[in-house]
């Protein structure tokens, strides 16, 4: 049996791709073997995160596939990613799309969403995370409908910005495993019940 893939697609850097594809695949290794490549040449985030951690999670090499057995397999794919890439990994995987709730995230990734349908993506296969709210009130919901009003596939998950994720990356955990990190984690949950 195959493993049921997940990519995380960025339509520009620092929309929170590689914290979000580091702690779903930690949330979904609770389920089963879970697998996780980095495919972001440049940054490599999540080889980073990954390298020496305790997280339960197998780091695949580059170009390195799932052995036998792997339920999931996370992808964190590179920042700004080719749109026909994009297009092509659709027909085998869930796509997510991370955006924060602002105009400077959410018009460039409305963009790569118009442009992944015109070249033929699988778009019932691809999701929009809303990523990097504030915590209290309501500015990542909001943004979240106004993209579904849009036309868009968005998670009814939000995953909001707490400090714990930026001193998961330094600790090289996850955010459940860090003092305060609670709403993080339960954010992350959400996220991998739906895609799941």
């Amino acid at each position: 049996m195959k493993p049921k893939i997940i990519a995380v697609a960025g339509s520009k850097g620092g929309g929170g791709k590689s914290t979000i594809a580091v702690n779903l695949a930690g949330a979904l290794a609770m389920r089963g073997p879970t697998v996780i490549s980095d495919e972001d040449e440049t940054i490599r985030t999540t080889q980073d995160w990954l390298t020496g951690s305790e997280i339960p999670v197998t780091l695949l090499p580059p170009g390195g596939e799932p052995p036998a057995g792997t339920a999931y397999w996370v992808m964190d794919i590179e920042g700004r990613p080719a749109i026909a890439d994009v297009a092509a990994l659709s027909k085998i995987a869930t796509v997510l799309i991370p955006t924060a709730p602002n105009a400077g995230e959410m018009m460039p990734m409305a963009r790569m969403w118009n442009e992944l349908e015109k070249a033929g993506a699988e778009m019932a296969n691809l999701r929009v995370v809303v990523t990097k709210a504030p915590p209290v009130g309501s500015v990542g919901q909001v943004a979240r409908d106004q993209l579904r009003e849009m036309g868009l596939r968005v998670c009814t998950a939000v995953v909001r910005r707490y400090t714990a994720h930026e001193r998961a990356l330094q600790d090289q955990v996850l955010v459940r495993d860090i003092t305060g990190g609670e709403n993080a984690w339960a954010d992350i949950l959400a996220l991998g019940f739906e895609v799941c």
